[in-house]
């Protein structure tokens, strides 16, 4: 089943969250060579489960910002 979730065909009440729901992310504009600050990498480890980014997650690395505590 690889139906997108739209959010219209839901049972009881509509979700509150259902104008946060966000489009796919095209990568194609965010990783490209007039931008080579911005790379993608692969998460290893917990260390941020709690904050639901699991192990073989791939994050977006920006190291054109400054760096910041927290």
């Amino acid at each position: 089943m690889n139906a997108r979730y739209v959010g219209d065909r839901t049972t009881g009440f509509a979700s509150p969250a259902s104008n946060a729901v966000e489009g796919p992310i095209d990568l194609s504009q965010t990783v490209d060579l007039a931008n080579p600050s911005r790379y993608p990498v692969r998460m290893r480890g917990a260390t941020f489960a709690a904050r639901g980014i699991l192990d073989g997650d791939i994050l977006i690395a920006n190291t054109a910002g400054s760096p910041q505590a927290g």
